[in-house]
């Protein structure tokens, strides 16, 4: 009877530690499931909110995990992808059987660092690549990428785990930077032959008034004296108009310039600059100087100043490189509510692939014909403030065409 009883209370204990470490089981599985829950969520926020785009591949470049959707929200549509598909790589898109099976695929940069990364069970890092992301379903944009790979082995598969920085707006800033920083070598070297130019262009006219003035005071010649006078007086004018163009543009660039706007006949203006500037071609017959304005009063509302400004400009510049036939200016309505402008002549031209560069500043395309290289510069500059556009059509040998428009203002 006492075996019995003892036989019954050690089955009682075997039993009771089976429960217990039955239970002692659960608690540990418990505590491990909710580590592994916690992991799995402090993963998945992660993916979601880091600025790169996170790839679980295998070696078949198939993405078995990603956060890719999250980022760009867009639904996945349950297809296997591999990597070149869900990236929307160009080569991918267009062959029939997506990433991996188009002719240029064995030459993708991408393609080549995974495939050796996986053959050696290696890493690599700061591939740099170009891409086409996703920001809608219907809408992707270019952008340059920086791609990291990791290979691991999980659960006895080989895996890598890939991540896609999108590095665009690195890139346009470093372009950004290193185009400021030509633009400000260009301007360092413009300005240093600007100096060396207006010094030049400064002591010309200056070096003529002092001594044609010393000339003037021991003349006595009347016809001597008038030659003296007016050297004297075509190089006052000279010097000051350089003076003036470096003031104008010293004063745009700093916003001080003013604007005068009025009403007045423009074709009366034309007419009457048309004698004052037919003055600097009495020396020259075999050019002609044409206004092409019209007869009938035409009132509009503009600044004045600056338009004869505009066009004494570009008159002065025909007639530096043109050396026979005819230069012709004038204006005509275009479209309701402009004007257009121009100075035409039969001069040497301008090459086409100068075209562009004569409205820099300080450019000079002939440094054997006086002047500063602003003028063109600053009348550009005028225009663009006014409201207007500014232009040039020419042909070398055949002559050039300078035009401005501006609004009409009521």
């Amino acid at each position: 009877m006492m075996w019995q009883i003892v036989l019954s209370l050690v089955c009682v204990a075997f039993l009771g530690a089976i429960l217990w470490e039955k239970r002692q089981g659960k608690l540990m599985q418990s505590a491990s499931d909710r580590k592994l829950e916690n992991v799995n969520c402090l993963f998945d926020a992660i993916l979601t909110h880091i600025h790169a785009y996170v790839l679980v591949i295998d070696s078949d470049f198939k993405v078995l995990k990603t956060n890719y959707y999250d980022l760009t929200h867009l639904s996945p549509d349950g297809k296997e992808k591999r990597v070149g598909d869900l990236l929307q790589c160009r080569n991918a898109l267009s062959a029939k059987g997506g990433c991996g099976t188009h002719a240029f695929c064995q030459e993708c940069p991408v393609r080549g660092a995974i495939g050796n990364a996986f053959r050696q069970k290696k890493e690599f890092t700061d591939l740099q690549s170009s891409l086409n992301i996703a920001i809608d379903e219907h809408e992707f944009v270019k952008c340059d990428v920086m791609i990291s790979g990791v290979f691991m082995t999980l659960d006895s598969e080989e895996r890598m785990v890939l991540t896609v920085h999108d590095i665009t707006s690195i890139k346009q800033t470093e372009e950004a930077l290193a185009e400021a920083k030509e633009k400000a070598e260009n301007a360092d070297r413009s300005k240093s032959a600007f100096l060396a130019n207006m010094s030049h262009e400064i002591r010309t006219p200056l070096n003529a008034i002092v001594g044609f003035s010393g000339l003037l005071a021991s003349a006595d010649d009347d016809t001597e004296k008038k030659m003296y006078l007016d050297i004297v007086a075509e190089n006052n004018d000279r010097l000051l108009q350089i003076v003036t163009d470096v003031l104008d543009l010293s004063k745009i660039e700093s916003g001080s310039l003013d604007f005068h706007y009025s009403e007045f006949d423009v074709n009366d203006l034309l007419c009457g600059l048309h004698g004052i500037l037919n003055i600097r071609l009495k020396d020259k017959p075999e050019i002609k100087l044409n206004c092409e304005a019209g007869t009938d009063e035409w009132i509009i509302y503009s600044e004045q100043h600056r338009i004869v400004q505009i066009i004494t400009n570009l008159v002065h510049n025909a007639m530096k490189f043109t050396h026979s036939g005819e230069i012709c200016f004038g204006c005509r309505p275009q479209g309701e509510d402009e004007i257009y402008f121009y100075v035409s002549d039969t001069g040497i031209g301008i090459p086409a692939g100068e075209q562009d560069k004569i409205f820099d500043r300080f450019t000079k395309l002939d440094h054997e014909v006086p002047g500063t290289g602003l003028g063109l510069t600053l009348s550009q500059t005028i225009v663009q403030n006014l409201g207007g556009e500014m232009g040039v059509e020419s042909e070398v040998t055949k002559g050039s065409t300078f035009w401005f428009t501006l609004p009409l203002k009521s």
